[in-house]
């Protein structure tokens, strides 16, 4: 079975599995900023929680999804860690890869998960687009991936919606397009990922994609999310898609921006993913807190995830 194949198989048959998101990860690594170079010897440093380096740092960064919350649902104590920092003065920012809903959205849902957070401490990757499509218009016609209730008029482009079933008008639709927008999976399907890839190899057009994550743990399971597919299309197209968020840099100066430009080593990324939240803070300069009992890597060898990838954080903590 081809490398294709097994993608295709899991796609269909079965959710994503923690082993199987790692090992995509490796594959697209050559996409993925370079990371600084260290020892092979590192080994990380171990700790029960996120406390005992709460007076290492100034200021922390952290990731939503596996880090503070699983859907809806608050982690055990990270709402009271959050809330520690804050009182003991330490700046606390989220910088999540969530491209669906807007900031007002995000804002109200982790208010009412009881984290006590203002709209200037959050960034997502969609905010991050919204910037770079203000400060950049896009012309033509844009495909945008995703369902009405992602509001992608406010986007502030001329687009058309990319959804519905997958038949000869979708592909219609897609080939009107100048660039597309990848914000949303839902409901996006084998079928319909292989009615862009046509449309995109007859005619190569631009594709920046809102959520670089390729899985995402929700409640008890891993879902595919828009990089996944986007890096599909670069495989089988030779495009090269325009990431926003997390591991990429623009992500991460963002968040030292909101934070006051603090020398990055006085700044701890706490997340859940070797590939994005660890790799993007250190290219960045910052700590990293890997967290490992949601997400991701939950159930793996960390041990042997962090010598295979080379991605070693600063320190591990079963949670925050």
């Amino acid at each position: 079975m081809t490398s294709s194949d097994t993608t295709n198989a899991i796609h269909d048959l079965l959710p994503p599995t923690p082993r199987w998101a790692f090992s995509e990860y490796e594959r697209v690594r050559h996409r993925l900023p370079r990371g600084p170079s260290r020892p092979d010897a590192t080994v990380p440093e171990a700790q029960p929680s996120l406390g005992p380096l709460a007076d290492r740092f100034d200021a922390f960064v952290f990731d939503a999804f596996g880090v503070l919350n699983t859907g809806d649902r608050a982690l055990t104590h990270a709402v009271t860690r959050f809330a520690e920092l804050q009182q003991a003065g330490k700046p606390c920012l989220i910088l999540s890869n969530a491209a669906t809903a807007s900031t007002a959205r995000l804002l109200e849902k982790y208010r009412r998960m009881g984290f006590g957070v203002g709209e200037s401490q959050l960034i997502s990757s969609r905010w991050l687009l919204e910037q770079a499509l203000a400060d950049n218009p896009r012309q033509g016609l844009w495909g945008v991936i995703a369902p009405l209730e992602a509001n992608p008029q406010t986007l502030g482009l001329n687009y058309l919606s990319i959804q519905g079933e997958p038949n000869a008008n979708l592909r219609e639709r897609m080939d009107r397009c100048d660039g597309f927008i990848f914000l949303s999976t839902r409901d996006w399907t084998r079928s319909h990922q292989a009615l862009l890839e046509a449309s995109l190899a007859s005619y190569p057009r631009p594709l920046e994609v809102a959520n670089p994550d390729l899985v995402a743990p929700r409640d008890d399971r891993l879902t595919l999310e828009p990089g996944f597919f986007s890096h599909q299309l670069a495989d089988r197209t030779g495009i090269t898609p325009v990431f926003y968020g997390k591991p990429y840099s623009p992500a991460f100066q963002a968040a030292l921006d909101r934070l006051g430009n603090p020398a990055p080593e006085r700044v701890l990324m706490v997340g859940d993913t070797l590939h994005t939240d660890i790799l993007g803070g250190q290219s960045a300069g910052m700590g990293t807190l890997l967290v490992t009992d949601y997400g991701s890597l939950n159930g793996l060898d960390i041990g042997a995830c962090i010598t295979r990838s080379g991605i070693t954080p600063d320190v591990v903590a079963p949670h925050i």
